[in-house]
């Protein structure tokens, strides 16, 4: 174990225009010899240094997050071409007829049977603005000048396909999707949520996308701007390739990670303060196929928990 520090078409993403506009802005504006846009980053790494990213509890909106930072980077428009939403789901071989594979529930002890539900499919769509993207990849310390030309105005396309959550336990009810929840955050779960975990499984993401882009370096700023340092970002996209990244979508808030072995792998266990969420999240890939274990409970459950989901 190694320890480390902390919706249709046409249809434009209003949070994602913000993002742009508002990255562009303090990207270009110089104060006192240093653009703001380099200070962003600066603060992220500083300021920073034991947060690697943000529990997500498995839902469709949830899985968007990283997707929408993603197209942010690259497009200053982004359309929503589905949006699917969950839906509740009545056994795990109703399951497989509807999202093209068998999921695996958990078979170490747990608190009684899950609940069930299929992740709804996620589709979004962009067309490659150059320009943007060679200002981001200059202010986060990285090479522009590898951005070829032929890449701008070129469509960018990624899928999220559906995907299965198994919920245990006494979780914590969802929150409405409020400015002031989103301000506020989650309220901080109760002692009773202490048995919930949440198991999601999703192939990795489907993406379409122009020659010459360099995804790894795009993946790295979108995770430093959901609160990785750029050494957890690295390690994350070790871990994680492009389709499997973007399926994933990271946590924030988290104190620490762990490199651990899961089943036939690899996996990253993000360990949070769980004072609003949950104490830990853990990711891995197998079988082709990208799993989120989430706990309000003990971090040491994790890893036996996940290895009882891989046999």
């Amino acid at each position: 174990m190694i320890a480390r520090d902390s919706r249709g078409t046409s249809r434009a993403l209003v949070t994602g225009v913000v993002v742009v506009v508002l990255l562009i802005a303090f990207f270009t504006a110089p104060v006192g010899g240093a653009t703001l846009g380099s200070r962003f980053f600066a603060a992220l790494r500083i300021a920073r240094p034991r947060a690697v990213a943000a529990p997500t509890i498995g839902t469709a909106a949830s899985a968007r997050r990283l997707q929408n930072v993603v197209m942010g980077i690259v497009a200053e428009t982004t359309a929503v071409e589905v949006s699917e939403a969950d839906a509740p789901l009545g056994s795990v071989a109703a399951a497989q007829g509807q999202i093209g594979f068998a999921p695996r529930l958990i078979h170490a002890r747990v608190n009684g049977a899950p609940k069930l539900s299929v992740v709804g499919t996620q589709r979004v769509s962009a067309r490659v603005k150059r320009s943007q993207l060679r200002t981001l990849l200059a202010e986060a310390g990285r090479r522009s000048d590898v951005v070829p030309d032929a890449v701008d105005g070129q469509p960018i396309v990624l899928t999220i396909p559906s995907g299965v959550r198994a919920e245990y336990g006494n979780c914590p009810k969802p929150v409405a999707n409020t400015l002031q929840n989103q301000i506020n955050g989650p309220p901080p779960p109760s002692a009773d949520n202490g048995s919930c975990v949440i198991v999601t499984e999703t192939p990795p993401a489907v993406s379409a996308t122009p020659a010459g882009l360099d995804t790894a370096a795009v993946l790295e700023i979108a995770l430093e701007l959901t609160g990785m340092s750029p050494v957890q970002a690295r390690t994350f996209r070790q871990l994680f390739d492009w389709p499997s990244a973007i399926a994933l979508s990271p946590p924030r808030f988290v104190r620490s990670y762990d490199v651990v072995s899961v089943g036939r792998g690899r996996g990253l266990l993000m360990t949070t303060g769980g004072r609003r969420g949950p104490t830990y999240v853990l990711a891995w890939v197998d079988g082709g196929i990208v799993y989120t274990l989430t706990g309000y409970g003990s971090s040491a459950d994790a890893v036996p928990l996940a290895n009882s989901v891989s046999q």
